[in-house]
């Protein structure tokens, strides 16, 4: 019968209808533009925190009173030290050993900026020094010169060891400065006698210097 077939396909094309939006609302679409930017902050890993920069050490200028103690050398600048206000304590035959007990016998009359040429003498090893760092403290300024000596290699077979030395000084104490004497002196052969101790011009190149150094 004929109207039996058109109601048997009506019913099919209605039930495929219902079946399609149901498929249609079950599928998930496309999310919305406010869901995909969540989901990709979501997702994102957080960024690490910038760490702060580091801030540098500016040390002030000193500018108060300075001792000089030191050998035979540094007897040699005392005069052209001596126009600058420096404070000299040096002896002919100081050793390292000997500023040990110098400089303790001192005790609080040691100002707080200090320059020192030690090792002239028989020389001078990395303990030597901090012992000598030690009485000093790290609240002083202390400047170090390198020490420049006849060249000699049978009789003076300390100089390069001593100055190693001293150099190694502003690595382990932040309070130290290096004055390399023994770099610029070669350099001018009218600052220096036989010796090693200075001349008129080399008294002045070395105060000059070592308060540069002692200031900066």
């Amino acid at each position: 019968m004929d109207w039996v077939k058109a109601l048997g396909i009506a019913v099919l094309l209605i039930a495929s209808f219902t079946a399609g939006i149901w498929l249609a609302i079950a599928r998930p679409g496309p999310l919305l533009p406010w869901e995909s930017t969540s989901v990709a902050a979501e997702s994102a890993p957080a960024s690490a925190s910038a760490s702060p920069e580091p801030t540098p050490t500016i040390r002030t200028p000193y500018t108060g009173p300075v001792l000089a103690f030191g050998d035979y050398v540094l007897i040699s600048a005392k005069r052209c030290l001596k126009k600058l206000d420096y404070e000299i304590d040096a002896t002919t035959d100081r050793r390292v050993t000997d500023a040990v007990v110098d400089l303790r016998a001192r005790g609080e009359t040691i100002p707080d900026g200090v320059l020192i040429h030690l090792g002239a003498n028989g020389g001078a090893s990395a303990q030597d020094l901090d012992a000598i760092m030690q009485i000093l403290g790290p609240d002083r300024t202390v400047v170090w010169t390198t020490i420049q000596i006849p060249d000699d290699p049978e009789r003076y077979t300390f100089e390069q060891d001593t100055n190693a030395a001293i150099a190694g000084l502003a690595e382990s104490y932040p309070n130290v400065k290096v004055f390399s004497w023994n770099a610029m002196s070669p350099t001018n052969p009218d600052w220096l006698n036989a010796d090693g101790s200075m001349t008129k011009l080399g008294c002045q190149a070395f105060a000059d210097f070592a308060d540069r150094v002692m200031r900066g």
